[in-house]
């Protein structure tokens, strides 16, 4: 099922090996995940998330405050046989491994660019295929996927078009109109509201779209952990950093809307 990402050849394992006809090898690492991240397609030498942020994102979610979503995520993906699952942008692997529990598809990979989030990923469940790869560069063959996820994170249209089946499957996790509209006012002067409308895919017909949220009350370390493993952890302003440290509970909107997709 994997393609070398430099020739595009498909792969064979031998050893815990993956090597192509045209000689590129790729070890698979003592976590069970492999790197087909070519250095050429690289833009920075560790690209996607970083440590503490992959760090504290383990820690919220395990905390248990996205639950509500990854059951919202697997009830819709329930509704069809998908032999083959992949997940786009898997980051540390939580709602990988609750798809993984719940469908118990015959194959399941998972992608991320952040090698960092998937080798902590790898670690907790060894029988996913973990992959560091990029979603623009998808190393798996056309028509071969029954449902794509992309849960927060983003894709290339072209690579959807390639690998999901004809009659395939799309899911698309995106924030709401309000999500984390407390912690966006502790940042911004004027906070936007996201678009809740769906795109329109080439290819692809929108049968259904779901909202889901929930009102949640943090205690200090898990706002802090929330605040730092979104992109909000780059723009940390002096009265959300003043917040964090001074109140000891924050009440937080999340709101998530699901776009179900199905291939022509």
């Amino acid at each position: 099922m994997l393609l070398c990402p430099i020739c595009q050849s498909p792969l064979t394992l031998t050893n815990k090996q993956w090597a192509c006809v045209n000689r590129h090898s790729f070890d698979v690492a003592k976590e069970g995940y492999v790197n087909l991240l070519a250095v050429q397609h690289k833009r920075s030498k560790n690209p996607g998330d970083n440590t503490d942020m992959i760090q504290a994102r383990q820690q919220f979610m395990h905390g248990g405050h996205y639950h509500f979503l990854a059951d919202a995520i697997c009830d819709q993906l329930g509704e069809v046989n998908a032999n083959t699952l992949l997940d786009l942008g898997c980051g540390e692997g939580y709602f990988t491994e609750a798809m993984f529990a719940s469908l118990k598809p015959a194959e399941l990979f998972a992608i991320d660019i952040s090698k960092a989030a998937v080798r902590l990923a790898a670690k907790r469940q060894p029988a996913i295929n973990y992959l560091v790869a990029s979603n623009h560069r998808i190393p798996l063959p056309e028509q071969s996927v029954d449902v794509a996820v992309r849960v927060m994170a983003p894709s290339q249209l072209s690579e959807l078009q390639r690998l999901i089946k004809p009659g395939g499957h799309l899911l698309i996790v995106r924030p709401g109109a309000r999500h984390l509209y407390q912690l966006k006012q502790q940042i911004y002067q004027d906070v936007r509201l996201h678009d809740e409308q769906a795109d329109e895919l080439e290819g692809f017909q929108l049968l259904e779209q779901h909202k889901v949220g929930a009102e949640l009350t943090l205690d200090q370390a898990a706002m802090g952990q929330l605040a730092s493993m979104t992109p909000f952890a780059w723009r940390k302003t002096d009265k959300l950093k003043e917040a964090l440290q001074s109140k000891t509970s924050f009440e937080m909107s999340t709101a998530f809307v699901l776009d179900w997709y199905q291939r022509d």
